[in-house]
């Protein structure tokens, strides 16, 4: 592997979510049409309704499987081998190493702050919208009056 103790953190953690990517992709995607696939074939065998033959499952299982491959080894070749990716990745870590994190109670308070934010103008647009709806119903019925 390219460089490989440095930005090892990050560099693994992308290759988990390329796994991740791969798996969602096989399973969702790949296994589901493969699934209606060999259902559609059974419907057919047991002379079931469904008279079209199921292969548009089986394409779009091939197509999602490989997307899934895909998916694998480029993750896994971009966060292990590809030059740029792998610098790119250890220049991140290192820069999140030089972040000052903040402290629990700090962070406490500003979740605190923002929460009441949030729901002060939540309410002020609220009040907003609701007055402007009187308003326009007021308006809408002196029109019906003439």
């Amino acid at each position: 592997m390219y460089k490989w103790p440095h930005g090892r953190l990050i560099r693994v953690l992308c290759m988990i979510l390329a796994l991740i990517v791969c798996a969602d992709l096989a399973y969702n995607g790949a296994y589901g049409r493969f699934s209606a696939y060999l259902e559609g074939v059974e419907r057919i065998r047991l002379g079931g309704s469904g008279a079209q033959r199921p292969t548009a499952q089986l394409v779009q299982g091939v197509i999602f499987s490989l997307l899934a491959a895909v998916a694998l080894f480029g993750g896994l070749f971009a966060a292990g081998f590809h030059k740029k990716a792998v610098d790119f990745l250890i220049e991140v870590e290192q820069e999140m190493l030089k972040v000052e994190w903040p402290k629990g109670d700090t962070l406490w308070k500003s979740t605190l702050v923002i929460a009441i934010t949030i729901a002060v103008l939540g309410g002020v647009i609220f009040a907003a919208d609701g007055s402007i709806l009187f308003l326009l119903d007021n308006l809408r019925s002196l029109g019906s009056k003439f």
